[in-house]
């Protein structure tokens, strides 16, 4: 069969890219607003965090059943449906002026932020030849970490010139006004999805294996999504400092971090796949724990800044171990149970602990606790690996 040049696959790419940019940028979005939030709703640190656990038990949910949707409407009206339900979920919580339909709203907001995912990479897959995919996978993870760089600037916005409650209705307008026209473009797949496959579900569920890398991608998540999530409160509160600027360092504490995987995934094909997994992990939580002990505005700036730019190294190494995980008939499907609980615990459960944590002591104190947390998971993760001759990783 005749390989297509990677160039001809540009435009959808690019679309793709674009719609996994507002999916992800209306999910992190909710960080650098959290101390506004905070202020004039009056709750605290424990309630801002069950935010990002509201918004992971949706997008739990959603991803687990996107393979139901998209096997009865192809992908391409699967990722409208996504746009269009994250847009009216924005416009909701924009309107919410209560705790309770603010959590109901994040907890749509994630649901519609779920069905995306499984429908775009397989869409990528059918755009991109097989010879190129790595690279066509590679521009499409260009949205997450240009989102974690764009939130803070956007919340910026908001605040200086529009109520932020206008900003999440207008980024919600271009969400759905960008999935519409994405459903009358010739970019998408008409392919249909395939429904999970339950009784091969139980085979990883009863894998010592799996629980591990659970736990290890649920330390990892949180050593980036969740210590994002709860940075602008951190830096605001424990530190004195005003909004703006805190946004501002989050955003620049990013920017680096975007190539970073790159050489994260070479120096895992160099010297082993587990054992960067494990000290990535082991030195990102002792520099997590670092942030909530040391007292300087300079070390603090330097360990913000530091802190993203190793943690984002676990993933490439981490997904090509994960995606090895059970026989060849199986494909992805490891990944695909393994995400979506790691997400919920890293990206949502962990925030809240934080937040519980920063009620009773302080925010510091929450990330001294989950960085020693991460760096116990690395420790035990290097010992495993040192001590098996196969090289598995537990």
């Amino acid at each position: 069969m005749a390989r297509h040049p990677l160039s001809s696959a540009f435009k959808g790419l690019f679309f793709l890219t674009g719609l996994f940019f507002f999916n992800f940028t209306s999910r992190v979005i909710f960080s650098p607003l959290l101390p506004v939030i905070e202020k004039e709703m009056g709750i605290d640190h424990a309630q801002s965090g069950s935010f990002f656990l509201f918004i992971s038990a949706g997008y739990f949910l959603s991803i687990l059943s996107s393979g139901f949707i998209s096997a009865r409407i192809n992908h391409q009206r699967t990722i409208v449906v996504s746009s269009i339900a994250l847009g009216l979920a924005l416009f909701t919580l924009g309107a919410c002026s209560t705790l309770f339909t603010l959590q109901l709203g994040l907890f749509v907001l994630g649901l519609g932020a779920g069905l995306y995912f499984p429908s775009g990479l397989a869409t990528i897959s059918h755009l991109v030849d097989p010879a190129y995919l790595s690279r066509g996978m590679s521009i499409h993870e260009l949205a997450p970490n240009l989102g974690f760089v764009a939130a803070p600037l956007i919340c910026h916005i908001f605040l200086v010139f529009i109520p932020w409650r206008q900003g999440l209705a207008i980024l919600g307008t271009l969400i759905i006004v960008s999935g519409i026209i994405y459903g009358f473009s010739s970019h998408g797949s008409k392919e249909k999805g395939t429904a999970p496959d339950l009784s091969a579900a139980k085979i990883f569920f009863r894998m010592p294996l799996f629980w591990g890398l659970v736990g290890l991608f649920s330390l990892a998540i949180c050593s980036t999504l969740g210590i994002y999530a709860m940075a602008p409160l951190f830096l605001v509160n424990d530190h004195g400092m005003e909004p703006g600027k805190a946004n501002s360092l989050l955003a620049f504490s990013r920017v680096a971090s975007i190539l970073m995987p790159l050489a994260g995934g070479w120096v895992g094909d160099r010297y082993g796949k587990q054992l960067v997994m494990a000290l990535i992990l082991l030195f990102t939580g002792l520099i997590t724990a670092a942030l909530a002990i040391v007292h300087s505005g300079i070390w603090v700036t330097v360990l913000v800044v530091v802190q993203p730019l190793l943690a984002v190294c676990f993933f490439p190494a981490g997904f090509a171990v994960l995606s090895k995980l059970g026989s060849a008939k199986y494909g992805n499907l490891g990944v695909s149970l393994c995400l979506p609980v790691a997400f919920l615990i890293g990206g949502g459960l962990m925030p809240t602990l934080i937040g519980v944590v920063g009620d009773l002591y302080s925010i510091s104190t929450g990330f001294f606790l989950v960085g020693f947390l991460m760096a116990v998971g690395g420790g035990c993760s290097l010992f495993v690996t040192f001590r098996n001759d196969k090289k598995v990783i537990v």
